[in-house]
C-alpha cells in the first residue's frame, strides 16, 4: 500500500540531525507489540517498548479506542516521524484477522493524525532484515533483535519483541525507502 508522505519541517530538522524517530508497531487486538526506536550517528538505540493489551471484557469498540488512546499517548510523548507496522497476514481464522484489520486502522488512522509517514513491512521482510533469512524462526529474529541493540528484554508476550524487529527493520532500509520515493 502506498501512503502519502507529508513534508514536515520537523523531517528535515531530524535529517539534518542525522537522526531518524520511528513507532514501531507490531498489531493486534488482545495485545499491541509497540517501540519506539532512534538511529543516531549509524547506531539503532531502543528508547521505549511495550505490550497495550485490551480488556477482553470490554466490546470491541470500546478496546479499539483503547489501543487508539494509548497510539495517541505514545506518539505525544516520543514524537516519532515515522510509524512502521507490520502488514496484515491472513490465516485461517477470517474473525481475528478482522478484528486485527480493525486495530491497524485505528494506528494507522492515529499515526497520519499526528502526520507520521507510514511504513509497512511484510513478516519475511523483517525475518530477512534482522536475521537475513526470510524465513527464520520468531524465537530467532526476537534473539538477533535483542543482541542488535545490545539488550536483554524478557516480555510475557512476543509482541513487544516482535515490534523492535520491526523497527529495526525499517531503520536498516529507511534511507533507501526515501531515496526510492522521491525517485
Amino acid at each position: 500500500m502506498n501512503w502519502k508522505k507529508m513534508k514536515r519541517s520537523k523531517t528535515s530538522t531530524r535529517m539534518q540531525s542525522n537522526k531518524e524517530c520511528v513507532l514501531a508497531i507490531d498489531p493486534g487486538f488482545d495485545r499491541v507489540g509497540v517501540a519506539i526506536l532512534i538511529k543516531e550517528n549509524n547506531k539503532e538505540k531502543l528508547l521505549f517498548s511495550k505490550c497495550v493489551e485490551t480488556n477482553r471484557k470490554e466490546p470491541q469498540a470500546k478496546r479499539l479506542e483503547q489501543i487508539g488512546e494509548e497510539i495517541k499517548k505514545i506518539i505525544k510523548k516520543w514524537k516519532p516521524e515515522t510509524l512502521a507496522i507490520e502488514k496484515l497476514f491472513f490465516n485461517q481464522n477470517t474473525t481475528s484477522a478482522i478484528r486485527v484489520a480493525e486495530a491497524r486502522g485505528v494506528i494507522i488512522y492515529e499515526s497520519v493524525c499526528a502526520d507520521l509517514e507510514i511504513h509497512e513491512y511484510s513478516p519475511q521482510e523483517i525475518k530477512l532484515a534482522v536475521t537475513g533469512y526470510g524465513k527464520a524462526a520468531k524465537n530467532e529474529v526476537q534473539n538477533m533483535a535483542m543482541r542488535l541493540l545490545g539488550l536483554s528484554i524478557k516480555s510475557k508476550y512476543d509482541d513487544e519483541a516482535d515490534a523492535i524487529a520491526l523497527g529495526l527493520t525499517h531503520l536498516a532500509s529507511y534511507k533507501q525507502k526515501r531515496r526510492l520515493s522521491t525517485d
